[in-house]
């Protein structure tokens, strides 16, 4: 897989793009500000010079205009009063413009058919207040607004056109994983390389490694498993056939015993089926509604399915111990559990031996809280040390010379168990006798009332 150079944080890379860009739409807006408030600045002060140098420059007495039409009256107004309170000689700006002498502070008035803003201060002695027109005030601040919305104007759309291609950039990371993700071989599966992604990533990268890891030993073993299985069910259904031709070939007097040996080969395919069946269906694990199942009625009952299959066999079958719990369960894969425990221990602890089933409530067990423990004890040849982890797999038979068996009891026993919660363990007998005991250990959990159909239906 080609590598590319390390993305770092995800956060970081966004954070510094938009905080970079949001600096610079900073730095010209205010750039912006500055340069329309020294425009302001400079036409105000401009008006006022104007002001200050039409008093200098008017006569030293404001006649009333006598004719002709009077001049506009000017954006600002600068008027002074004496002690006298009359208007005083050549301290007006316009003098053909008169407002009356107004409350000190501001203030509106309107004079000539024009409103102004009057802001009237003492000087000394003297009285002074300078005014402006309010429509020349508001046509600069339209004007200031203008100026000012300007540049947003502009930089907006640059501002939303470079933070998608600054996201688009930094979230790039994440398509060019998805397509990884997306482009696995489910024959090769290859986890995603953590190295070049963000960090924001990681931990998301590691649980999709961890979880092609496990799909990839589940693709493995259902693979071994088909194969396994093809080649277990080839040989009976070879001799079936092969069964079948001699039958037809066989004198009439020796029909019984040919039909007796198709008899046995259809049962030992029979069993190889259901066992297959029973695996398939413990392995998939899908969720089910768990009842609080008695343990020790499904004990009984195996018992009293197995007991021909005992008898056929000489064996003393029957049952040590039995406390009285309950466990969030299915009946079905409890019950498939035990048969499957108790059917192994009848066929492989050999004949005229004696298979003891017990059921007994650990508490403060393993994990420490309570634990159902499941035990089948026999009295057979037992298993070797070596070997007692290798039963568990899949077809395996070890030593044992019964045609009949599938080698799939040990392996839907482990999968019942590990999906409860469980573990088994296969151990020497506690006597020192010869023999084998199959435990299974289970956390006692009760599932809940809703859960119970019992309990729904009289709810």
């Amino acid at each position: 897989m080609a590598k590319t150079a390390a993305l770092g944080s995800l956060h970081r890379r966004l954070s510094l793009s938009l905080g970079g860009l949001a600096l610079l739409v900073g730095l010209l807006g205010a750039l912006g500000a500055w340069i329309v408030v020294r425009q302001l600045a400079s036409e105000f002060n401009e008006d006022l010079r104007h002001a200050a140098a039409a008093i200098r420059a008017a006569p030293p007495v404001m006649p009333a205009p006598s004719h002709g039409k009077p001049p506009p009256a000017p954006p600002v107004l600068v008027q002074t009063w004496g002690p006298e309170d009359g208007v005083r000689p050549g301290h007006s700006s316009a003098p053909w413009v008169l407002l009356p002498r107004m409350q000190l502070g501001f203030s509106d008035v309107e004079a000539g058919g024009l409103v102004w803003d009057v802001f009237a201060m003492q000087a000394g002695d003297a009285y002074m207040q300078i005014a402006q027109q309010r429509a020349v005030r508001a046509a600069n601040a339209r004007r200031v607004a203008a100026w000012a919305a300007i540049p947003v104007v502009v930089l907006l759309p640059v501002l939303v056109w470079a933070i998608r291609v600054s996201v688009r950039q930094a979230l790039r990371p994440l398509s060019v994983i998805g397509e990884r993700v997306a482009q696995a071989d489910l024959n090769h599966l290859e986890p995603v390389d953590t190295g070049t992604a963000p960090e924001e990533l990681r931990p998301f990268l590691e649980s999709v490694n961890r979880m092609m890891v496990r799909l990839s030993g589940l693709i493995n073993t259902e693979r071994s498993f088909i194969a396994n299985a093809a080649h277990e069910l080839r040989s009976p259904l070879t001799a079936l056939q092969l069964q079948v031709e001699n039958l037809m070939q066989a004198p009439r007097d020796n029909i019984d015993q040919q039909l007796e040996e198709l008899r046995r080969g259809i049962r030992r395919t029979g069993t190889l089926i259901t066992r297959l069946l029973e695996l398939a269906r413990a392995e998939i694990g899908t969720p089910r509604a768990l009842d609080n199942v008695a343990v020790a009625a499904v004990v009984t009952d195996v018992v009293t399915d197995l007991l021909p299959l005992a008898i056929d066999r000489g064996v003393d079958l029957g049952v040590e111990r039995l406390d009285d719990v309950r466990l969030a369960a299915t009946e079905t894969d409890l019950r498939m559990l035990i048969k499957n425990l108790a059917d192994n221990a009848i066929r492989y602890g050999g004949r005229g031996g004696r298979v003891d089933l017990s059921v007994r409530r650990d508490e403060g067990g393993g994990g420490g809280g309570d634990n159902v423990v499941i035990e089948v004890a026999d009295t057979g040849p037992g298993i070797p040390e070596a070997a007692r982890l290798r039963v568990f797999e899949r077809f395996y038979r070890g030593g044992a010379t019964d045609e009949e068996g599938s080698g799939l009891g040990l392996a839907i026993v482990q999968t019942i168990a590990a999906n409860l919660g469980g573990r088994v363990e296969l151990t020497g007998r506690a006597d020192g006798g010869p023999g084998l005991v199959a435990r299974v250990v289970l956390p006692l959990r009760t599932a809940p009332p809703a859960a119970n159909p019992a309990t729904a239906a009289t709810a």
